[in-house]
């Protein structure tokens, strides 16, 4: 065997030890008390109101948070990831920037930054933390491309953050 295969062998059995997370493909056993569910959200950001959703998972709250942010309007909304996060048991917040996907306004980058402080800012509000069933000493921050910058940005100055994803 030279050692191409060898390394080749080697590749092909660590692929196959990992094992992928059931909250990928499976949901988590129903919790009649505290369902898993989806709320409309309405934040205030500059003086209108941006769109957004929670998806909430089932158990007894509050539950850590993962906030979104999406690409550049019209292409990616990682609805998948927000699934996946939920079946983990955690929040997943998504929204959409001022002037994209139905938010008021108009869309500019810079903008961007600004409505992703403005979001953070609404989930650590007491009131609406306890409404959405949201721990606020853990909330991380994830983004796809253009949202990867906003991530990048906005994870530099709010160092209350448990994580920053970029995609």
């Amino acid at each position: 065997m030279t050692r191409f295969h060898a390394l080749c062998l080697l590749a092909a059995c660590c692929v196959r030890a990992q094992q992928v997370p059931a909250s990928i493909f499976t949901d988590p056993p129903a919790d009649k008390a505290h369902p898993a569910s989806m709320i409309v959200l309405h934040i205030p950001s500059h003086g209108v109101l941006i769109n957004g959703l929670i998806y909430q998972p089932s158990g007894a709250g509050p539950h850590p948070t993962l906030v979104i942010c999406h690409g550049l309007p019209g292409n990616e909304k990682n609805l998948d990831l927000a699934q996946a996060v939920r079946r983990a048991g955690w929040n997943a917040v998504t929204f959409n920037y001022r002037g994209s996907w139905g938010s008021p306004g108009v869309f500019r980058f810079a903008q961007n930054l600004e409505d992703a402080d403005a979001v953070l800012a609404f989930l650590r509000n007491p009131a609406e933390a306890a409404r959405l069933g949201i721990d606020t000493r853990r909330i991380a921050i994830a983004g796809h491309s253009m949202g990867g910058w906003v991530v990048a940005h906005t994870a530099s100055h709010d160092h209350a953050l448990i994580g920053a994803i970029l995609i």
